[in-house]
């Protein structure tokens, strides 16, 4: 019987798409690192039928071309392929008999969360079903972002529990038909960068990220970036303030995402003492409906560059982010890292040369402490009438009371602009500053936000 694992045949074999270089490197960088894995896990309050469980994770083996990929070096560099089966195992871990069995499922989660997938010529997939009574479980799924992404992870999850419930009645799954693979959708994009259409996106990205690019001068801007150590901060948005902002949403006609992302870009302009800001939005890289119940690694990073000035009105910049946005939406095809190599900007090991900051508001948050090389990361969703946050920090480069001062004029921002979104920005100054001193728990004597800023140069409007 043929290995599938020595099967040579150079035709199977394609190349890596966008994100998944820069996930190949650091593997062959450093293979002990598990900041690429993407865990994900529920609890079940019940009786789990554990081989219908592992029917259900082989019927999405052998659906999802994502899940039996691999990769190995070549002369012209990386290259996957689809295995033509893969069996994965699901052990059961029976926790039950231990002394306090949700203590040892953190500490046996928190071990998984850290182990790095080793070989990613063998799928970088793991199932595990954890048993801590006879009608508790916890279904735990830990993958590779060379194979996946969030929106990935949410897809796997729902069809895993569907599969698993069909399975466990004596019924069969019928989940609809893909229109079509993963190596087909890599395969067809690598055409498409010929195409006149990617030239265009390509000039696009060129002339919306033209150097000098800003810095964000947050934190220990030139510790050592070899390290990560992610944080987080839980905040929330009350229901006042929140209805207000639905509210100033609605009247400018933009979206919850907008609106948020104006006010992250106004704190940070306040902090840094800059008038041009990039962030990161994550984009799913879905930009055809037959993508959308697929597993894969789609994700594009888009880079949102918002210039303000002091006689800005709010509504002013939110006007602005919603068009910068509209057109990086636009042109979210071409790949971030492509365009990283045709850029002018400094390459530093650790760090993205375009941003350090990123912010996504969507129907859910993303596992606490999930890790980033970015300074800092802004999660939203919404929560009934409220708004719940995460920041994410690398507390390498910030202290926890730097990232509380970000939470602390973010906040601010919002809550300002819910009362009158037609001040100005230098009107907004000193009462975010009030709001940043009260927020300050460092000790005399140390850095501070705002010790590395230069002064405020002048920006044209963009």
């Amino acid at each position: 019987m043929e290995d599938p694992y020595d099967f040579e045949d150079d035709q199977v074999w394609f190349e890596l798409w966008n994100g998944q270089r820069g996930l190949w490197l650091q593997h062959q960088l450093d293979e002990s690192r598990a900041e690429a894995n993407l865990p994900y896990w529920q609890h079940l309050h019940e009786a789990v039928d554990i081989a219908a469980v592992r029917r259900a994770a082989a019927l999405l083996v052998d659906r999802h071309q994502a899940l039996r990929l691999s990769f190995r070096d070549t002369p012209d560099g990386p290259r996957q392929r689809v295995l033509p089966e893969y069996d994965l195992d699901v052990p059961l871990v029976d926790l039950a008999g231990a002394a306090d069995p949700g203590a040892e499922l953190d500490r046996r989660v928190r071990a998984e969360n850290a182990t790095a997938f080793e070989d990613l010529a063998t799928p970088p997939v793991r199932i595990k079903v954890f048993r801590l009574a006879a009608d508790h479980h916890c279904l735990y799924v830990n993958l590779h972002h060379i194979v996946s992404d969030g929106t990935s992870m949410g897809i796997l999850m729902r069809e895993l529990l569907l599969s698993y419930r069909a399975f466990a009645a004596g019924g069969q799954p019928e989940p609809a038909p893909l229109p079509t693979t993963y190596d087909a959708f890599v395969r067809g994009r690598q055409q498409w960068l010929s195409s006149e259409q990617s030239k265009a996106m390509e000039t696009y990205w060129l002339d919306q990220l033209a150097a000098p690019l800003p810095r964000l001068r947050i934190g220990d801007h030139d510790a050592p970036a070899e390290e990560v150590a992610n944080e987080t901060l839980e905040f929330g948005v009350e229901a006042d303030t929140a209805g207000g902002l639905a509210a100033l949403a609605k009247q400018l006609r933009v979206t919850p995402h907008i609106l948020l992302l104006s006010a992250y870009a106004v704190a940070l302009r306040d902090i840094s003492a800059d008038d041009d800001i990039v962030v990161c939005v994550p984009f799913s890289g879905r930009d055809t409906k037959e993508l959308d119940g697929m597993l894969g690694s789609f994700v594009n990073p888009v880079s949102v560059r918002v210039r303000m000035s002091g006689s800005d009105t709010f509504d002013e910049v939110v006007r602005r982010t919603r068009t910068v946005s509209i057109g990086a939406y636009a042109n979210s095809r071409y790949p971030f890292t492509l365009l990283l190599e045709k850029l002018d900007v400094e390459a530093r090991p650790g760090r993205n040369p375009v941003f350090s900051t990123s912010f996504q508001f969507a129907d859910f948050l993303p596992p606490a402490r999930q890790t980033s090389q970015l300074d800092l990361c802004l999660f939203g969703r919404p929560d009934g009438d409220r708004l719940s946050l995460r920041l994410n920090y690398n507390s390498r480069r910030l202290a926890k009371s730097e990232a509380e001062e970000v939470r602390s004029a973010f906040l601010a921002v919002l809550r300002l602009v819910a009362a009158d979104a037609a001040a100005s920005l230098d009107a907004l100054s000193e009462p975010l500053a009030r709001a940043r001193r009260a927020a300050r728990t460092t000790p005399g004597g140390r850095r501070r936000l705002g010790t590395l800023r230069a002064s405020r140069p002048g920006t044209p409007k963009a």
